[in-house]
């Protein structure tokens, strides 16, 4: 499946960047989600998690909010036509040079307006999934008022999935996880227990004493 370009970088740093899209192309994108900003050699690519979408307002939605019976047709307009762009946050967690993923902060950020697209081809997702040393620097980011815990269900549910639905593989970061967090339990039970309600197929993990 070919990967589909939804947005383009508003503003990035080291750690990650902003995309902007227009509201009839919020179907495509979803939190957790494996996006890639790529600039024109396709060579390079800086890979990262969506934690966090903004529909910010304007003077005519708040109009439109305190209206009565608001004309359907101009909130469809407002909805389709409207300047303001549906904004993501995405936390990057590695970035390809030469042709090669690599798992850690880019060496550089996206530049302002390169395009964004939502990583969905199989053998890419399972090329950068493979190595689970991105993880690392999904908890890093708690201090950066990341919600860790659902970040991670939602990519591990969602790459699951799109590697075929591979158990080997989910067992496998798992256990990863546990030896990560295993100081730290207040992130790793709340984490174990919605993995397992978003996984109910995975047979249960003990975390251990």
């Amino acid at each position: 499946m070919k990967n589909q370009e939804f947005g383009r970088v508003l503003r990035a740093s080291t750690v990650g960047f902003a995309v902007g899209c227009r509201v009839n192309q919020l179907e495509i994108p979803a939190f957790g989600r494996l996006v890639k900003a790529q600039p024109v050699d396709t060579r390079e690519a800086i890979y990262g998690l969506i934690y966090d979408m903004l529909i910010d307002d304007d003077p005519l939605v708040r109009r439109l909010v305190l209206a009565e019976n608001p004309n359907p047709a101009i909130i469809n307009d407002q909805r389709e036509n409207r300047m303001l762009p549906v904004e993501m946050s995405v936390l990057a967690v590695g970035y390809k040079v030469s042709g090669q993923i690599k798992h850690g902060l880019p060496p550089r950020p996206p530049l302002n307006l390169d395009p964004v697209a939502l990583c969905s081809d199989t053998a890419e997702i399972t090329q950068f999934t493979d190595n689970l040393g991105y993880l690392r620097l999904i908890l890093r980011a708690a201090d950066a008022n990341v919600p860790v815990d659902q970040l991670l269900v939602a990519h591990i549910t969602d790459a699951y999935h799109l590697r075929g639905r591979d158990t080997v593989w989910a067992l496998g970061v798992i256990q990863e996880l546990i030896e990560l967090l295993r100081s730290n339990y207040d992130t790793l039970i709340p984490t174990l227990e919605a993995l397992s309600d978003a996984l109910p197929e995975l047979p249960l993990v003990e975390t251990g004493g």
